[in-house]
């Protein structure tokens, strides 16, 4: 799935969160380390024993499930400030939020998607997610590896009726090849 909101670079250096970053303007991204240390799914130190490389980057994508974006604007109309206009909005705009801990109670969640060393962990994308799973980071449910043009198809319309009972808001499918 394609979670709609704010795209984020991980690095850890032996097993600790060392930086994390905006895409920013696609060459240069926002330094977001201390507001992304308050997002509970994002582990600020992986499992111990679990075999990961001393340093690597982790892509992914930073959301606001529509339980905090609900209660976040209900927030802000009694405090008389406007309200956010979408989850994503929402997401980019508490990851810039000048004080660390109001990140912390907005609710926000982490999904990883792709990573990146200077060894591969796994000889296939789909084992290196799993692996990455297991030193702790949050890797999506709902990844599904596929053999034919028609798995594609079936896992398309599956999902194009059931993203509406996800509780986060996604736009569209991602198909790595």
């Amino acid at each position: 799935l394609k979670f709609d909101g704010t795209a984020i670079c991980l690095t850890y250096r032996n097993g600790t969160l060392f930086r994390a970053l905006t895409r920013g303007d696609g060459t240069v991204g926002d330094d977001v380390t201390r507001n992304v240390l308050q997002i509970p799914s994002i582990p600020k130190k992986l499992k111990e024993g679990t075999g990961y490389p001393y340093e690597f980057e982790i892509r992914g994508e930073i959301y606001m499930p529509y339980k905090a974006f609900d209660k976040l604007n209900r927030q802000r109309e009694l405090d008389e400030e406007p309200p956010f206009a979408n989850p994503r909005n929402a997401a980019s705009g508490s990851l810039k939020l000048l004080d660390p801990q109001a990140v912390k109670g907005r609710g926000l969640e982490c999904t990883l998607y792709h990573l990146l060393t200077d060894e591969p962990v796994a000889p296939e994308h789909t084992q290196s997610l799993k692996i990455a799973a297991s030193w702790g980071l949050p890797v999506s449910e709902h990844i599904r590896e596929c053999s034919t043009i028609e798995e594609i198809e079936q896992y398309i319309a599956y999902w194009d009726t059931e993203r509406k009972n996800l509780p986060f808001a996604t736009d569209g499918i991602v198909i790595k090849v």
